[in-house]
């Protein structure tokens, strides 16, 4: 009786391990796909960062804070494109919602790079790498391509949608960065959305203005923040790109990092 319990789980065992084998393989040869055509259509969006601030105040302020803002960051018709994209791929993103944490929507880094070309055109600029690496202060690369919240949207659109408290974990043996630029906050009755990005200090909890065209930069692992919850008639769509010092890693850390993203892609971010 044993050895034909013994035998069947092997059997089980063995198959499964034969199909995620052959899964990720697949998944492997997707992404190097859609890598070898980024270049293409990266090179057809042209980029238009129109904010002037110094980088060098930037830098002193990021320092301290290891937080900065940017207002008007994109020139506007830029800021529009990025927006128009967002909001077409509405119907495509991933909803997710676990109790007392989180609740909202997220477009993967694999679909921008099916259908938000612009904005995946943004994340791997020369001129927003070298303006995040200036504020922090050493040199920085987006993270890999398996990694699905290097570039994500982020959508909040109904009511109570949110992120509590939390901290961006570094799954990465460099420092970790995490860039947020806002494309839409808005109520129904004007003005911004009630969803604020909310960081903790020792003097107490501060709101970060995230309106619409404000770049936010800031060490996820070093700054506690959340999403406060927004109301009805709300829309509040963010650009979240994650940039890091050095992306090698560990297999527990990658398993961590696939665990974290079960939060905003379900459970098949275990193997996919």
């Amino acid at each position: 009786m044993w050895l034909w319990i013994v035998g069947v789980a092997t059997v089980i065992s063995a198959v499964a391990l034969t199909v995620l084998v052959r899964h990720r393989r697949h998944r492997g040869r997707t992404l190097m796909g859609l890598a070898e055509q980024r270049s293409e259509w990266v090179q057809k969006q042209p980029i238009e960062i129109a904010a002037t601030t110094d980088r060098e105040v930037l830098a002193r302020v990021f320092a301290r804070d290891r937080l900065i803002r940017i207002d008007n960051f994109l020139t506007p018709s830029f800021l529009q494109r990025l927006r128009t994209e967002a909001e077409e791929n509405i119907p495509r993103m991933v909803p997710s919602y676990i109790p007392t944490h989180k609740k909202g929507n997220t477009l993967s880094y694999e679909n921008i790079h099916r259908y938000a070309h612009s904005c995946l055109g943004l994340y791997h600029s020369a001129e927003l790498k070298d303006r995040v690496s200036a504020v922090a202060g050493l040199n920085v690369a987006p993270t890999p391509d398996r990694d699905q919240s290097s570039l994500s949207v982020l959508c909040y659109k109904e009511a109570g949608d949110h992120i509590n408290w939390h901290y961006d974990h570094n799954f990465y043996r460099g420092r970790h960065f995490t860039v947020l630029l806002s494309l839409a906050n808005q109520s129904s009755s004007g003005g911004v959305s009630q969803g604020q990005l909310m960081k903790r200090t020792p003097l107490g909890d501060e709101s970060i203005d995230t309106s619409p065209n404000v770049l936010v930069i800031f060490e996820g692992a070093k700054v506690l923040h959340k999403a406060s919850p927004t109301a009805e008639g709300d829309l509040r769509i963010m650009l979240s790109m994650t940039f890091c010092a050095d992306t090698r890693t560990s297999w527990p850390k990658e398993f961590a990092r696939r665990v974290k993203d079960t939060a905003f892609y379900g459970i098949r971010a275990l193997w996919d």
